[in-house]
């Protein structure tokens, strides 16, 4: 399966009930695979949070500390979901976008193109111990 494809099945199961396009790219992928949907653009910035951000052609020719800004502007005011398809010469590289929450999805080596996703709701797990079971619990403190 092809990045576009890929891109094309996760809007297809997702089905956003609003999507910001990031660029010109992701506003026509968006409308041809969901008609009805609506579609934003980033810039301005919605007047009210989107479901998912997609971006394809959004982080090319921007440098490692342009495209950080865009991505974390995207998380807080724009979308607590996104999809990006990022060329290999990306300034980012897979640490960067593991070290800012993404997870891979898909790579196509014969476009030489990767889809990272970030979803707030998963981007970490809940660690055991981080739970109601381990706090305040008088009869397990010894005097």
């Amino acid at each position: 399966m092809n990045w576009r494809d890929h891109l094309q099945q996760r809007l297809l199961d997702t089905r956003p009930a609003s999507v910001c396009a990031l660029d010109a790219a992701a506003h026509q992928l968006v409308g041809d695979v969901l008609p009805d949907t609506p579609v934003r653009t980033h810039d301005p910035l919605p007047d009210t949070p989107c479901a998912l951000a997609l971006g394809i052609d959004a982080l090319n020719g921007l440098n490692a500390r342009q495209a950080q800004h865009l991505i974390s502007q995207t998380r807080l005011y724009i979308a607590p979901r996104i999809l990006l398809a990022v060329r290999m010469d990306c300034a980012l590289d897979e640490d960067m976008f593991i070290a800012l929450g993404f997870a891979l999805a898909a790579t196509d080596t014969t476009a030489k193109v990767r889809i990272h996703e970030y979803d707030l709701d998963t981007y970490k797990t809940v660690p055991d111990w981080l739970n109601a079971r381990f706090w305040a619990n008088p009869e397990r403190w010894e005097p």
